[in-house]
């Protein structure tokens, strides 16, 4: 009886905090999309936008692919007021990962209020990726153009080859850090390593563009830069 009394105890208790809780859709401001994608990348675009005050927090995104639609949904939770909440908007960033696409041109819409297209090409081959890229895990500006790459070397058995910058001519860089393989022995040595970068972020159309850099692990490393005080 006392096992029966605790559970139902327990369930009120879960429901209540359950109940002080609204979901509801963010407040999206943009939509980031790279370019140089082909069918055997693991996609993701980028949703900027704000919290209203800090009582909100980001909750779940739901991505829905049907034909060549694909729909983004951004939810975010109102906790129950009783903090006193500053009245300021607060920023976020959400990466959000799309997955594998067949070729082809895609239209993305983010909470019915930012739509852009996706174009993605026919991979060559059944690699998994086409090259291997860098882990990096922080962008340093170093004034003007000039950037660096912060990241980790995993091997002596692999250096970088070059860096490629594509840009969809509007708001994003996408940054590829491509390695080579020195050597088929590689033994397991972390050490840090940068490299210098010139971007031309300043000739984008946007004051606050995207800088997307591909990843060691498949994924990607974002910034989003404020040129605004820079011009």
């Amino acid at each position: 009886m006392k096992q029966i009394l605790f559970a139902s105890l327990m369930m009120m208790s879960i429901s209540s905090v359950y109940a002080q809780l609204d979901v509801t859709a963010a407040q999206v401001k943009h939509l980031y999309v790279p370019t140089g994608f082909d069918s055997n990348d693991s996609i993701e675009v980028v949703v900027t936008g704000n919290l209203p005050n800090p009582c909100y927090s980001r909750n779940t995104v739901s991505v829905d692919v049907k034909d060549d639609l694909i729909n983004i949904h951004v939810s975010v939770l109102k906790r129950e007021e009783k903090l006193n909440c500053p009245a300021m908007q607060v920023p976020f960033k959400e990466v959000v990962s799309v997955g594998n696409l067949q070729g082809g041109e895609y239209n993305i819409n983010v909470n019915g209020v930012l739509n852009d297209t996706l174009k993605v090409a026919e991979a060559e081959s059944g690699a998994v990726d086409d090259h291997l890229y860098a882990a990096i895990d922080n962008l340093e500006h170093k004034g003007g153009d000039n950037y660096v790459l912060h990241g980790w070397r995993y091997s002596t058995c692999i250096d970088i080859d070059k860096v490629e910058v594509i840009s969809n001519g509007k708001d994003t860089l996408s940054v590829l850090p491509i390695m080579k393989l020195l050597s088929d022995f590689c033994p397991m040595k972390l050490t840090p390593v940068a490299y210098p970068v010139k971007l031309g972020a300043r000739l984008m159309k946007m004051s606050q563009p995207l800088i997307h850099v591909r990843t060691m692990d498949g994924k990607s490393f974002n910034s989003v830069l404020d040129l605004r005080e820079r011009r």
